[in-house]
């Protein structure tokens, strides 16, 4: 053997040596999984962040209570380490947030939550950095627009809320389900919007309008209006000139929501009325009383007649106090997070492509539905069979689910104003 030969195979030797005695630093390195946060803990929308943060918080002291989670490549559990911080409820600072959380925490993963419009521009970090970024809780349907038109762009982006386009298929399903059973009896077979003037509110109309003409209905007005409005007289006046069946109203505002139910009724229009979003509120029924009565609604993700979401409110009084109150907040962070941590763990790894690959695997069974990704826009898929938005109806001063059948807590009720 001669004695470059003996050099070279010396150079192989060093060579594999430092490859792998590189590969189980590396390994040894991973002492934990690090996860960022980005929600408004201060502001008018701190109390959303705050639900969020008790929810995460749960669900991770319940993986760390026994050990961790298990990662094959490691041979080991591994604990999670949470980090967390104040976006304020603006897109520039959860920029920033996730900014700190990937180059500063050098986190595994990063969770963007409450806001669609914070979404939207954080998301742009997944191709920057080539790590999954989660959006929890952001329904707008312009999210899975841009990953449909370029998935392999937004490969490290996946959201677990539902589009918003689901409010309008609530809508539509249930009336359809009412006529079919003979408990709604249309007359003219008209319905009629009234809806933020925002892309959030007339997107909803129009896919709700677009369902109910396959069934032979004719939308006659849609009505948008201002954030915060409150004079709703003219636009239900319209509508009783017009003898509607259904008037649906899309509105964020609690104080638009409740004038718009007593005036409902001070005009005396005689159609059923479907509500999106803002009696999800727990401040709606007290502000409107009596007038809320018999209103149909979507979405009603928390009832705490469903036997887990009972238990789970259970384990919330008792982490945090008896005081606290469950809401959806709470549901879309256990939720959202249970599908995270349970893609890591079957992955087994933290290479961001094994946890996305993990992601892709996801068929959970969560607090307010069954979690499958629709691989075409890395959104959660809605609708039976999936994460249901269950729709409710005010009765007596509280709120119950009637539809769909099989997680109905009760039975509908048709207005006494409706003769049939």
């Amino acid at each position: 053997m001669t004695k470059k030969t003996k050099e070279l195979i010396s150079i192989f030797i060093i060579g594999v040596v430092v490859f792998f005695l590189g590969a189980i630093i590396c390994q040894a390195a991973e002492k934990e999984i690090r996860l960022g946060f980005s929600a408004p803990l201060t502001g008018s929308n701190a109390e959303m962040g705050v639900a969020m943060k008790q929810g995460e918080k749960m669900i991770i002291e319940e993986w760390n209570a026994k050990g961790g989670i298990y990662l094959k490549k490691y041979g080991k559990k591994l604990p999670i380490k949470f980090f967390i911080d104040d976006d304020q409820s603006r897109p520039e600072v959860a920029v920033s947030v996730g900014e700190k959380m990937i180059t500063r925490h050098k986190v595994h993963a990063h969770v963007v939550s409450a806001h669609s419009s914070l979404c939207m521009a954080v998301m742009e970090l997944a191709p920057k950095y080539k790590i999954p970024i989660i959006g929890f809780q952001t329904i707008s349907g312009e999210i899975a627009k841009k990953v449909t038109k370029n998935p392999a762009r937004y490969n490290y982006f996946w959201k677990t809320g539902y589009n918003h386009y689901a409010y309008g298929t609530g809508c539509f399903e249930v009336y359809k389900s009412l006529i079919e059973k003979g408990l709604f009896k249309p007359k003219n077979k008209s319905i009629a919007f009234v809806v933020e003037d925002t892309d959030w509110g007339r997107s909803i109309a129009k896919s709700a309008s677009d369902l109910f003409k396959t069934i032979g209905f004719k939308n006659v007005a849609i009505e948008a209006i201002p954030r915060g409005y409150t004079d709703f007289y003219p636009q239900l006046s319209k509508f009783k000139a017009l003898d509607i069946d259904i008037m649906v109203s899309v509105i964020v505002d609690v104080s638009s929501g409740v004038a718009l139910a007593k005036q409902f009724h001070e005009v005396g229009l005689k159609s059923a009325h479907f509500a999106v979003f803002y009696p999800n509120r727990p401040e709606y029924i007290p502000g409107a009383g009596k007038a809320a009565n018999y209103l149909v609604w979507v979405p009603l993700l928390v009832d705490t007649k469903v036997p887990r979401q009972k238990a789970y409110e259970e384990k919330i009084k008792n982490r945090w106090g008896k005081r606290v109150t469950m809401n959806s907040d709470h549901l879309f962070a256990d939720d959202g997070l249970g599908i995270l941590l349970e893609a890591i763990e079957r992955a087994g790894s933290l290479e961001p492509d094994a946890i996305i690959e993990g992601i892709k695997k996801t068929d959970r069974q969560g607090l307010m539905g069954r979690y499958i990704f629709d691989m075409k826009n890395h959104t959660v898929r809605d609708g039976k069979g999936y994460l249901e938005l269950p729709v409710a109806q005010i009765q007596n001063g509280k709120s119950g689910t009637i539809w769909p059948d099989d997680k109905a807590t009760f039975s509908y009720q048709n207005p006494p104003w409706l003769k049939n």
